[in-house]
């Protein structure tokens, strides 16, 4: 067995751990970034993963032998390989994972096909192992909310970062950085997965990446399946809510994942959409024509959309808590709420809205940012931006608040609670 494979296969465990083998299709793309001269053997590792071989191998223990064996036959005949070749690709799993027949460390000799012809080339550099954190289970946090931007290759990816107890950004080189909370694995993005990106969407816990190739990506808490993006396709916009994610395809139609209690996935029959926002337990659609959709829960009546023309964004703060930028830089009130701190008819030519569970703020076109609302109390966002200028966009989480300006992220924190600092801010040094 050549290193170079185990090496490529230990960074995906490193990084990933147990999980990334329960998606082959996501070990097929981590496997073809790592080890890109190595197509033959990532296509027999893909066929060991899809035949769902890992877990009955790593759990296996003193039944090793007899497993390996069924598996070494099952692998033959399923996908018509030789016999020598399955051999090698199930004990490459005995070599990563330590036990079995290969647990002592012996190294094997890489297969050859009925031709002769060796599968292992001889040019490709090791790559470095990839650090991964201890991930935590905890319970649900506030949603992260995403600056809208084009999610195309063409536009400034830079342009879209999200923020709320962590803050995700693409820098100049296409990379994603995250900072902040990261007990569930929401900040865990650097890796080789994780390039070429064209935007990221912060969610409650868990974070989504859209690749220029229009394929979806994840890192962070699934329970409820809010990282499920197998066979997404041909995707240019992406919006993670609290415990589900939604996306945007070229087409216009949308694509739903996580959780449906109340309907907020119920999104796949919509057409001529032009932008998707995930809230809470709800889900937004803006159509060409400028009119709204919305899915998910309304008990009281909040989500009332269908008086809104000429709609540009929405920002979704929490039930009740919602309003609509229209498409000549003003503000439309959303449902019925009664206890927002501002008069939305004061504020004109404003360029983007962000909401955070509080209050709303809004990137003016002036560059400067305005506090266009307030729940309860004051979070103090006006104080805390009120010398920001030259800003093009903003990220408004519950206990801080981000701007881009020029190639370079400020930020400010909204609470006196030292303990609510988990280092979201900790991004002047990232190159935009």
């Amino acid at each position: 067995m050549d290193n170079r494979i185990l090496d490529a296969l230990s960074a995906i465990r490193d990084t990933f751990g147990d999980a990334v083998y329960y998606n082959a299709t996501t070990s097929r793309n981590l496997l073809a970034d790592l080890a890109p001269d190595l197509q033959k053997e990532r296509i027999q590792i893909t066929h060991f993963l899809e035949m769902g071989g890992f877990f009955p191998l790593k759990y296996a223990d003193k039944e090793y032998d007899v497993v390996r064996s069924r598996l070494i036959e099952q692998f033959v005949v399923t996908f018509s390989v030789h016999r020598n070749i399955a051999e090698w690709v199930i004990d490459i799993f005995g070599k990563l994972l330590g036990f079995g027949s290969d647990a002592d460390g012996a190294v094997y000799a890489p297969p050859k096909e009925p031709t002769g012809k060796p599968l292992i080339g001889d040019k490709l550099p090791k790559k470095k192992k990839q650090p991964t954190a201890e991930v935590a289970v905890k319970e649900p946090r506030p949603m992260g909310v995403a600056i809208p931007a084009s999610a195309t290759k063409q536009s400034n990816p830079a342009e879209r970062f999200s923020a709320d107890y962590h803050t995700v950004a693409i820098t100049r080189d296409g990379f994603v950085k995250a900072v902040g909370l990261n007990e569930d694995g929401q900040c865990n993005t650097i890796t080789y997965d994780w390039r070429d990106m064209a935007a990221v969407s912060a969610g409650a816990f868990f974070t989504v990446g859209l690749r220029a190739d229009g394929t979806v990506i994840g890192t962070g808490r699934n329970d409820f399946g809010q990282r499920d993006f197998l066979g997404w396709r041909e995707v240019v916009a992406v919006s993670a809510g609290v415990r589900h994610t939604v996306a945007l395809r070229a087409d216009g139609t949308c694509l739903s994942a996580g959780q449906n209690k109340h309907g907020e996935c119920n999104v796949r029959h919509w057409r001529n959409i032009v932008k998707v926002i995930a809230g809470n337990a709800c889900t937004f659609g803006i159509k060409k024509d400028g009119r709204v959709l919305v899915s998910g829960q309304n008990d009281t009546g909040d989500l009332q959309v269908s008086h809104l023309n000429g709609v540009a964004d929405i920002a979704y703060g929490g039930p009740g808590r919602v309003i609509a930028l229209l498409s000549d830089g003003r503000i439309a009130r959303v449902g019925q709420e009664n206890h927002m701190r501002r008069n939305f008819t004061l504020y004109k030519n404003v360029k983007q809205i962000s909401a955070a569970p509080d209050y709303f703020a809004g990137l003016m076109e002036n560059g400067t940012v305005k506090l266009l609302a307030y729940f309860w109390t004051d979070c103090g966002t006006e104080a805390a931006t009120a010398d920001w200028k030259g800003i093009t966009a903003i990220a408004a989480g519950r206990y801080h608040i981000l701007g881009r300006k020029k190639t370079r992220l400020i930020g400010a924190m909204l609470h006196p609670d030292i303990s609510k600092d988990k280092g979201q801010l900790n991004v002047t040094r990232w190159e935009m």
